[in-house]
């Protein structure tokens, strides 16, 4: 199926250009094939909904889209090799989904589900000015909780964005948590129901954003994570999972996460509202993000009642200084659960258990690339075999890159592939994640090569 939500791709804004690299097409193409592309995906998407002779119809338009967007592309690659170009796989993969008009209207919080049977709900809201043509930001914010009693939707809304200048630039998803669930306490996986009860949180959180993300018109590259009281453990917990999918995320009563390792932080903004009564959990967050993710934090002073609609101007100044960088050059990954072991262009494929190791132990990997010596340098502890996606904005690689893993060094090349890109962009339904090369390797079970072994500086 082209479209799906489901946990594994629920979760990039006009498109950026890093290493300040020129496109091979000019303007015009690029448009063409971009136009192309979301009638060939638009054709598919109405293919795999389609049934009996609706579906024969569908078929033949299918397959015209997808004749004329790989005509398209084949005259393009005459000029270049488009897929080494990042600056113009930006320009033509950019909002390339079709979106469908909301069938609630807009300007004020709607309350939405996935239909009888489901226990899945949550409350909308789009602006008044929100037309489907173009992306728009979404704030996901997640009610403030006492116990596991949470805000009404409607009540949290009015509390923390109504009346700001926000009702005008931002869609607002704001999920219903299962009264009795609590968010913030850090699951115990030894004991039984621990993991189902983790499922059922990030379920209602990103199964819902996923309905969201599949049928409006919502930038990949801003998506913002906002928790209330007793979500903000949770935030950062989630977040540490799915760094990936955020543009940054807003805590506005921080609670402490001693047992959060925080090192997959380190490509994603956080701001922390500090009052009188949690200046002190703050301020320890805030070393400790320091020394896990330097300068990705920042503190604002909040004004008025929690959960501070006072703030609202400053949080969204702040949120309009944030995007999400897809292929940061650096990526660290400390896995907070078993199942979930990837970030970026980064994925942990066999580690050791963090149920069977502690401490310095546990599982970590921290891969850096450098495009201007055209190497990847990795360093993996209690890790057996990992993946890397890569681009090139990453490395060059229409040459020879080498990768060294643990100080062994290795030289690579690797074919750019269009139907592996194309597919994971589709299956994850995020038009930033463009990755036309995959590498899989194994770390070496010397810790440290030779000398002889390894890269030259």
């Amino acid at each position: 199926m082209f479209v799906a939500a489901s946990l594994s791709f629920i979760l990039a804004a006009a498109p950026n250009v890093q290493g300040g690299e020129k496109p091979i097409l000019n303007a015009r193409d690029q448009k063409s094939l971009a136009d192309k592309l979301k009638k060939y995906l638009a054709a598919e998407i109405a293919y795999d909904n389609a049934e009996g002779r609706a579906r024969e119809k569908a078929g033949k338009t299918r397959r015209k889209a997808k004749e004329q967007f790989t005509d398209a592309w084949e005259n393009a690659e005459k000029k270049g090799e488009v897929l080494g170009s990042m600056a113009d796989l930006r320009a033509i993969y950019h909002n390339c989904f079709t979106p469908r008009k909301p069938k609630h209207g807009k300007g004020k919080l709607y309350p939405q589900s996935l239909g009888a049977g489901s226990d899945l709900k949550w409350g909308i809201y789009v602006p008044k000015k929100y037309r489907e043509k173009s992306p728009w930001p979404v704030i996901v914010s997640l009610p403030d909780g006492n116990a596991g009693t949470w805000s009404k939707p409607a009540d949290h809304f009015k509390q923390t964005w109504e009346g700001s200048s926000m009702m005008d630039s931002h869609v607002v998803h704001i999920p219903v948590i299962p009264q009795g669930l609590e968010l913030d306490p850090i699951p115990d996986y030894s004991r039984d129901g621990a993991e189902k009860d983790e499922d059922s949180r990030n379920r209602t959180v990103l199964g819902t954003l996923g309905f969201v993300l599949n049928n409006y018109n919502i930038e990949r590259d801003q998506v913002f994570l906002d928790c209330g009281r007793e979500a903000c453990g949770y935030g950062v917990r989630l977040a540490s999972l799915f760094p990936d999918r955020f543009a940054g995320v807003i805590l506005r009563d921080p609670v402490e996460v001693d047992k959060i390792r925080l090192g997959a932080l380190s490509n994603l903004p956080i701001l922390m509202l500090k009052t009188a009564e949690n200046a002190g959990r703050v301020d320890a967050l805030k070393q400790r993000m320091e020394t896990a993710a330097p300068g990705m934090v920042t503190v604002l002073d909040a004004k008025g009642a929690a959960p501070h609609l006072d703030s609202a101007a400053e949080i969204l100044a702040w949120m309009g200084e944030q995007r999400r960088v897809m292929a940061p050059s650096k990526v660290v990954l400390e896995p907070n659960h078993d199942r979930f072991k990837k970030a970026y262009w980064v994925n942990i494929h066999v580690a050791e258990s963090l149920l069977t190791t502690t401490g310095e132990d546990q599982p970590r990997l921290q891969v850096e690339a450098d495009r201007e010596q055209n190497r990847i340098t990795v360093e993996a502890k209690s890790v057996e075999r990992f993946e890397l996606l890569l681009n090139d904005d990453l490395v060059d690689l229409s040459k020879e890159f080498t990768v060294v893993v643990n100080g062994k060094a290795v030289q690579e090349t690797r074919r750019r592939s269009f139907r592996d890109m194309h597919n994971r962009m589709v299956t994850r339904n995020d038009w930033g994640y463009l990755f036309p090369v995959r590498y899989v390797t194994t770390v070496p079970k010397d810790a440290e090569a030779t000398g002889a072994d390894k890269a030259p500086k």
